[in-house]
Parts: C-alpha cells; sequence; structure tokens
C-alpha cells in the first residue's frame, strides 16, 4: 500500500500502538508529539492525518482546523480519534473526515482508514 499516515499524539504508548498496528498493514508512520511541531510544519506532508491528542496550547478541534486551514494540508484527510463524546460535530465541522471514539476497534479504524485513502 506505501501509504503514509502521520499520527499526532503526545502520548508515546499511545503512539507505539498505532505504529504496531498501520505498520502491519503496510503503511508508513510518521509522528508528531508536540504543538511546536504541528505549527511549525516540521514534518513530510502525509497521505492522512490521525489526531488522538490534544497539546497544551491545541484542542483536536483546533488541530483539524489548523490542518485544513492550510493550503499544504488542506486536502489530506484528518481522522479523530476521541473519547469526549460531544466532540464529534465540531470535528466534522471543522473538516474531519471521520471521528472515532476511543477506545479502538481496530478493525473500524483500518477500515475508515481505507475509505479515506480511496
Amino acid at each position: 500500500m506505501n501509504k503514509t499516515i502521520l499520527i499526532i499524539e503526545k502520548n508515546i504508548e499511545a503512539f507505539l500502538y498505532y505504529k504496531k498496528i498501520l505498520l502491519k498493514e503496510g503503511f508508513k508512520v510518521q509522528h508528531i508529539s508536540s504543538d511546536i511541531e504541528l505549527l511549525k510544519y516540521e514534518f513530510n506532508i502525509p497521505d492522512l492525518f490521525i489526531v488522538n491528542s490534544r497539546f497544551l496550547t491545541l484542542t483536536i478541534v483546533e488541530i483539524c482546523q489548523h490542518l485544513k486551514n492550510n493550503p499544504l494540508t488542506s486536502m489530506v484527510p484528518v481522522v479523530i480519534v476521541s473519547k469526549g463524546a460531544d466532540i464529534e460535530a465540531r470535528a466534522l465541522q471543522a473538516g474531519a473526515a471521520v471521528v472515532m471514539s476511543s477506545p479502538l476497534v481496530v478493525t473500524d479504524l483500518l477500515a475508515a482508514i481505507r475509505r479515506c485513502l480511496n
């Protein structure tokens, strides 16, 4: 498949969990763990973003808005994973392609990723 997924996650254990699943499925995986990296665009543009973490200065919805408002990343699908039940409408309005509840069902995550990439 060779598509690249960038995971925005401050918790290293959560990132490693995603990475293991995605590498097994043939994806390339990148990681951002701070809002500074995100705001300075210190990463290669991926085929898809997974946002699972808020940062010190940015909420999950603000991260999505930031990605969707920038011409470099506006066309890249964003999958948001959140424990908050109230976030779905705001995330979709901000441009998220998919909003999923945590804890995740791996098959659901992979299906959502494939839908976004096709």
